[in-house]
């Protein structure tokens, strides 16, 4: 697999869309069927996996409000955050979808399959922060070294590590608290609800995340009937940046394989 950018994000273009009250800003690259792209609580991020993915996909990376320049008190749950982005999805003109949500854009994602699952063609959840049992959250306070740690196993690849000011990670840490202070660490609700859900599923992690232990993928992967969950070998919090040619490889063939996609059931770990 290659690709013909040389800096991240380089073959993406931003626009934006009127959807459920809100300007949503987003990035779109590619061609193919079409894969809505859901952050986490940093905001949006480019990866050479995305511009992996980019060369089989129409990617649209998703600012979701409250991040960027735009102010969000209306939100109060992670249900309702989903239903803006099922809104969104209607207002780009998309009958059906994939969708891959990264750490709390992971657990914004559970909530559009579980609510919104009729345009889903399939979901991702890379290290997504629905199952939180043994988790130790960043903070503003953190000191940089310490919250790189946390979510990058390879710093030297790109893109280079910023971290956010101070201002706005106060301001998306609001958010972010307001709308997962309503999901419990572990929430029985929740798993007897995935237990109905009929969505094309795969989970990923890697195998050194520093935010959000490994096996709470497996909690997925226990209880929907239709999920995958894998591990990618030297990736902390942010697989797609630490181990991108295999994190694109793993979820370009899951997308593209659909119920073809099979991993053997003695092992998770991919690229050891």
């Amino acid at each position: 697999m290659t690709t013909t950018t040389t800096v991240p994000g380089s073959a993406f273009s931003p626009h934006q869309v009127e959807a459920d009250g809100f300007t949503i800003r987003y990035f779109q690259a590619g061609d193919g069927d079409p894969l809505l792209v859901l952050h986490g609580a940093g905001g949006p991020q480019f990866s050479l996996a995305l511009d992996l993915l980019s060369d089989r996909f129409r990617v649209f990376l998703i600012e979701m409000p409250g991040f960027g320049d735009q102010a969000n008190d209306r939100h109060q749950t992670l249900a309702d955050m989903a239903a803006t982005i099922d809104a969104t999805a209607q207002a780009l003109g998309l009958d059906a979808y994939h969708l891959l949500g990264t750490s709390f854009g992971g657990a914004v994602s559970t909530f559009v399959a579980l609510n919104h699952p009729q345009r889903l063609l399939s979901l991702v959840l890379e290290a997504p922060a629905t199952f939180r049992t043994g988790e130790t959250p960043p903070s503003p306070d953190l000191p940089p070294a310490e919250m790189l740690r946390r979510f990058r196993r390879h710093p030297e690849r790109p893109p280079v590590w910023v971290q956010p000011s101070p201002a706005t990670m106060a301001k998306t840490w609001t958010l972010v608290g307001r709308l997962m202070g309503q999901l419990p660490v572990y929430d029985e609700e929740l798993v007897a609800r995935l237990q109905e859900c009929q969505v094309r599923t795969l989970v990923v992690f890697g195998d050194k995340d520093g935010v959000i232990p490994p096996d709470n993928g497996r909690t997925f992967r226990r209880h929907m009937p239709n999920c995958n969950y894998i591990l990618i070998h030297d990736a902390a919090h942010d697989p797609q940046a630490d181990r991108p040619e295999a994190y694109a490889d793993v979820v370009g063939d899951f997308l593209t394989r659909g119920w073809l996609f099979l991993l053997p059931e003695e092992s998770t770990v991919i690229n050891p």
